[in-house]
């Protein structure tokens, strides 16, 4: 957590950009001292910059967040040197593993960010500056974070919604010292209550989209409405998570593109929802730990050979999710470091709407699902699914999940969800579905906030 009182504004180039409603046209600056620092437009616009690019942290969205996801799982493999990676891996994570504390600070600082925002940006009096906007953007925000934190640490032993742990809730800035003073873990139901409060503020302030490609990388209507259809989706919401999609599906400005490649070569398409920018200023190490030392790597996770075989025959995306036994075409720009990271896309949206329609059940909505799904399919050429069973639908849906998000740091989530982890991974020890939460955490609080159970 921050423990300073002065908040960090760093520059984010191509996450950004510009419009005539919303100018983002600011200077970057070192550091500004938080009580002043955004009680005018410029302060507050620099704010905004701050609060995205928590993102980009190595510890988070920059690489490790999303990628221990298909790690914990069955997804990627740990074939480097890192012994945190390897507890990781193993599902065998000690509470002093530095990964969980290095993900909770860098998750934290990003909730400090939004706070800040929420708090000085109503005192912004500039009718030049669009205040709706950036308050949506960054509730937005801290409902992600807040809910990224869930899927790690909180929950239960049976997944989600179902009177799971969570975390500490820190709605003011973080200031002065006594601000840091440590505070109590929340029931996962407050938590998600909060996420799912600031998603809606969100979805009635954000606009449809913000000019540029680069603005795909700013927080919209529809990125708000399609994580709050993941959310739903997680605590069992079926009937919300679909209806939340199919406002998405509606607005019609998204599509899936051809070859599914192209979402990684080109970058910020037509099926990107929500996609965290790179550049050469702004760069991230995502290839150099995938791709193998000849290449310039370090090699320190790999796809898995599971992942390999779970694609069907002629399935065309089997060259991008692993284009060799050591790496995934996904990210392989290491010379810049730019590969981007697909947040929300199109593809996520219309699996969320397939599944939960699959189960609420009924003829037409397994009919719905099955539409979804294969729609999915055909872009990677493989047959569509005709006449499955609920169950087997299903189950169905699920494999495309894994398949078509590989990688992407969804798969432990699911598995966790849907009370399957245990099963296909292997794990004896149900404690071990929920990470610890990370020690140096319990003991700076004087065990103020409580470890989860086995740890």
């Amino acid at each position: 957590m921050i423990h300073n009182k002065y908040f960090k504004i760093v520059a984010l180039g191509l996450l950004l950009s510009s419009t005539a409603c919303d100018p983002l046209d600011v200077e970057p600056q070192a550091s500004l001292p938080a009580e002043t620092a955004l009680d005018n437009r410029t302060g507050a616009e620099a704010g905004l910059i701050g609060a995205y690019s928590a993102l980009q942290s190595v510890n988070y969205m920059g690489l490790r967040y999303f990628t221990f996801a298909d790690l914990t799982a069955d997804n990627a493999i740990h074939s480097g040197t890192f012994p945190s990676f390897a507890q990781i891996s193993q599902q065998n994570i000690l509470p002093d593993n530095v990964e969980l504390s290095n993900m909770w600070n860098a998750i934290y600082a990003g909730i400090n960010r939004a706070n800040n925002l929420i708090a000085n940006v109503p005192n912004v009096d500039d009718p030049a500056f669009n205040q709706e906007s950036v308050l949506g953007q960054a509730r937005f925000l801290r409902a992600y974070h807040y809910f990224n934190l869930i899927n790690y640490f909180g929950g239960s032993t049976t997944g989600f919604g179902d009177n799971g742990l969570g975390v500490p809730l820190r709605t003011e800035p973080t200031i002065t010292p006594e601000d840091a003073n440590p505070t109590p873990r929340a029931s996962e139901a407050e938590v998600i209550a909060l996420v799912l409060e600031d998603l809606d503020y969100a979805i009635a302030n954000l606009p449809e989209s913000f000019a540029g490609a680069a603005g795909k990388g700013r927080a919209t209507q529809a990125a708000a409405l399609a994580l709050k259809s993941r959310v739903q989706l997680y605590q069992g919401n079926y009937q919300d998570a679909a209806e939340l999609a199919q406002q998405v599906i509606e607005s019609e400005r998204f599509t899936l593109v051809d070859n599914y490649q192209d979402i990684y070569e080109q970058r910020n398409t037509a099926e990107s929802i929500w996609e965290l920018q790179f550049d050469p200023v702004n760069d991230n190490s995502i290839a150099f730990f995938w791709l193998p030392t000849g290449l310039g790597g370090r090699n320190e996770v790999s796809p898995s050979p599971d992942l390999a075989a779970a694609h069907e025959e002629g399935d065309e995306r089997l060259n991008t999710n692993v284009l060799t036994p050591t790496y995934t075409g996904k990210y392989t720009r290491i010379s810049d470091g730019t590969d981007h990271v697909m947040l929300i896309r199109y593809a996520e949206v219309l699996l969320n709407r397939a599944e939960a329609l699959a189960r609420l059940g009924g003829i037409e909505n397994l009919l719905e699902a099955t539409s979804l799904l294969n729609e999915v399919r055909e872009r990677a050429e493989l047959a569509p699914v005709v006449e499955l069973t609920q169950e087997a639908l299903i189950d169905a849906i699920l494999q495309e999940r894994r398949i078509e998000l590989a990688n992407e740091g969804h798969r432990w989530f699911d598995l966790r969800r849907t009370q399957r982890a245990a099963e296909e991974l292997e794990i004896t020890d149900p404690n071990r579905l929920l990470w610890p939460i990370p020690q140096r955490e319990v003991l700076n609080s004087e065990d103020l906030v409580e470890q989860n159970p086995g740890y």
